[in-house]
């Protein structure tokens, strides 16, 4: 037995289906980020992120820097127990200046190190062979210390004694500042000596084997004078306290 519709009722189909494509194609139109193999929606997104939290890092080092200078206008304040507070005064900027918290200038060695600029490299070889890593860093900043250096920075960021070098994905990060080449490695300390080590034949071998056979850029000079920034950097401690504290 047959079925007939009515023509009322095929119109009324036909104006529901109709409807129903033009929802779906609107909401495909309106999320190109959900369409397959389309990624530059999340890329985007990726690296505003990545921009917002930078500028956000770097505005509370300058908030930070500020509060620290404020700290020191108050601290060198005139008044009637300055003379008194002379020797201590003077013994906080020393320490200050251990601790890494203020500037300092003097004599000592820049290095630059740089990934290769080959612009082939073989299918057999490890691309990695031919990119600056974070141990490699790490081991400059070993010697140095090893070398008698007084302050060091790399890319202008100072080196603490709770300074973590490491990486991310191809990104070297230092006092969780991205960092990307050329590194320059600026130390005060005795320059001939920091040279001589840097330059040792015994010192430095993986570095200096691919700085030979797959070209990445390694370069020493001593410098008459080095200005080392101020750590910008907050301190943090989660488990430690002053002694004698509750």
């Amino acid at each position: 037995m047959s079925v007939k519709h009515s023509p009322a009722r095929s119109i009324g189909l036909l104006f529901v289906g109709l409807a129903l494509g033009l929802l779906l194609a609107f909401q495909w139109n309106a999320a190109p980020g959900s369409r397959l193999g389309d990624t530059s929606y999340g890329r985007d997104r990726t690296a505003l992120t990545i921009s917002r939290l930078e500028a956000e890092q770097q505005a509370l080092k300058q908030q930070v820097s500020d509060l620290r200078l404020r700290l020191d206008e108050k601290q060198r304040d005139k008044g009637p127990s300055v003379e008194l507070l002379k020797d201590l005064s003077l013994e906080l900027e020393w320490n200050k200046s251990l601790a890494g918290l203020v500037a300092l200038r003097g004599p000592g060695v820049e290095i630059t190190l740089n990934d290769s600029n080959r612009r082939v490299v073989p299918s057999v070889v490890n691309p990695e062979l031919y990119l600056v890593h974070d141990y490699d860093i790490r081991d400059a900043v070993n010697l140095l210390w090893a070398a008698g250096s007084e302050a060091i920075s790399v890319n202008d960021e100072r080196i603490m004694a709770t300074t973590s070098i490491y990486c991310v994905g191809a990104t070297i990060m230092v006092n969780d500042t991205r960092m990307s080449p050329p590194y320059v490695i600026r130390a005060i300390g005795p320059a001939e000596r920091q040279e001589s080590l840097l330059k040792s034949a015994s010192l430095l071998g993986d570095l200096k084997s691919r700085v030979s056979s797959y070209g990445l850029e390694l370069k020493t000079a001593q410098m008459s004078e080095i200005l080392i920034p101020a750590y910008e950097g907050g301190f943090g401690a989660v488990y430690a306290s002053l002694s004698g504290s509750q």
